[in-house]
């Protein structure tokens, strides 16, 4: 007769398993997984385990998803969407602890495909169940992610609040030096927002320190790309240039999915300074972003081609602009209508440097009007 496991037992191992993938230890939670796999065969029945387990699965995924992109498509496991699926299929029955982490890890999947204001709602509803969720370490895992979300839509003194409380936690667990990274980059990110680039200068340097101790190369150029930003909001365009170039020859390396970003900053750069190198650099981008089927990156670098490639065609522009306005890109309104105003503004074309200066105040009040976007 074969042994029955307790279903206890198989929980306790599933806690473990989620505890390798908050600290990205793929080897560990690969080795889990499979222990978990193999106990729930032997397992008491317990729906409500079994549930737990497919959003494990899902994070699971999100995880690999994150940090191999190369090998998104694994045929060997199930998709994204299967694994959706099979967790919201009985999500009005779930409670306390599997409502969050169904809300939550959704909230992270809309994220990770820039659906933003998507990603808010599942969070805003996920942290009505956060009363369920006793371990610290899960909690700071929440407020790093709502922070994240609100950062990209500019909410900045939302977004800093959370990230905040996850870096308090973060400093006290040294087994979380991935996230606590992460968390300085959201610092730095809303430090730029707050117009004040010299504070995040620290944290960046502190930042890139321990993404080398790691060996870390997405980290690393990360940390290069945010170093490359914050000279280009200073105006060091020079300093700029190098960190970011310095970020995209880390990022090739390892196919970094972050790579449409950064060839996209660095075409900015260089054609602030009228460098021939600018448009091979912004053909290099929108190649790469319909390459990764990053459907933003592939507007945003089309719309560079439209203002610097083609002398300003205002039909390409308006169009590209309109496309962001309807998925609530504002604040990457905010700062292409100000490239735009400063363009035809050269060209004394001043008419037209007046109508992107306001389309810019329109982006800069939507902003401050986020708030309005999410459901309660």
């Amino acid at each position: 007769m074969d042994l029955v496991l307790p279903s206890s037992h198989v929980g306790v191992k599933i806690n473990d398993w989620y505890k390798m993938i908050r600290q990205f230890s793929v080897p560990d939670a690969e080795i889990l997984k499979v222990e978990v796999e193999q106990e729930i065969k032997k397992m008491e029945e317990d729906q409500d385990l079994l549930i737990y387990y497919s959003l494990m699965c899902f994070r699971h995924q999100l995880m690999l998803d994150y940090l191999e992109p190369e090998k998104k498509y694994r045929t060997s496991r199930p998709s994204i969407a299967e694994l959706l699926e099979k967790i919201e299929t009985p999500q009005k029955k779930l409670t306390g602890l599997l409502k969050y982490y169904s809300l939550f890890f959704r909230g992270m999947y809309e994220f990770d495909h820039k659906e933003y204001v998507e990603a808010i709602n599942f969070y805003r509803k996920a942290e009505k169940e956060l009363y369920a969720v006793k371990d610290e370490i899960e909690q700071a895992e929440f407020h790093f992610k709502v922070a994240e979300a609100y950062y990209n839509m500019k909410q900045t003194h939302v977004s800093m609040h959370h990230i905040l409380k996850a870096l308090e936690v973060y400093d006290q667990h040294p087994l979380y030096k991935v996230r606590k990274i992460q968390s300085l980059f959201v610092v730095v990110g809303n430090y730029l927002d707050f117009k004040h680039y010299e504070k995040g200068l620290q944290h960046l340097e502190e930042a890139l320190k321990l993404a080398k101790e790691l060996g870390h190369k997405r980290l690393i150029t990360s940390a290069l790309y945010n170093l490359g930003e914050s000279h280009h909001y200073m105006d060091q365009t020079d300093i700029a240039e190098e960190y970011l170039k310095e970020s995209i020859t880390v990022g090739e390396e390892i196919k970094s999915q972050t790579l449409p970003h950064c060839f996209y900053s660095l075409a900015i750069v260089l054609f602030k300074q009228k460098k021939d190198e600018a448009s091979i650099i912004l053909q290099k981008g929108l190649e790469l972003s319909k390459e990764y089927e990053d459907h933003l990156f592939v507007l945003l670098n089309e719309y560079l081609k439209a203002l610097y490639v083609e002398g300003g065609n205002e039909k390409a522009l308006t169009k590209i602009l309109d496309k962001l306005k309807n998925i609530h890109m504002f604040s990457y309104i905010e700062e292409l209508t100000l490239l735009t105003a400063n363009y035809f503004k050269e060209s004394k074309d001043y008419e037209n440097a007046t109508m992107y200066y306001d389309q810019m105040v329109e982006a800069q009040l939507q902003i401050q009007r986020g708030d309005c976007l999410y459901e309660y």
